[in-house]
């Protein structure tokens, strides 16, 4: 009985940690509006400007 618990409980650790993952990666992305641009991106502007 133990050891069901203990597999059920792993199991659903690597199963949030896999969805947990997945959704950073989406999210890094998407640019988010908020955020300001990075020097990098000021940078391409000025010269493309």
């Amino acid at each position: 009985m133990k050891l069901k618990k203990f597999a059920v409980g792993i199991f659903a650790a690597m199963l949030f940690t896999g969805l947990a993952a997945c959704n950073t990666a989406n999210d890094e992305q998407e640019p988010d509006p908020t955020e300001e641009p990075s020097e990098q991106q000021q940078e391409n502007q000025d010269n493309a400007g």
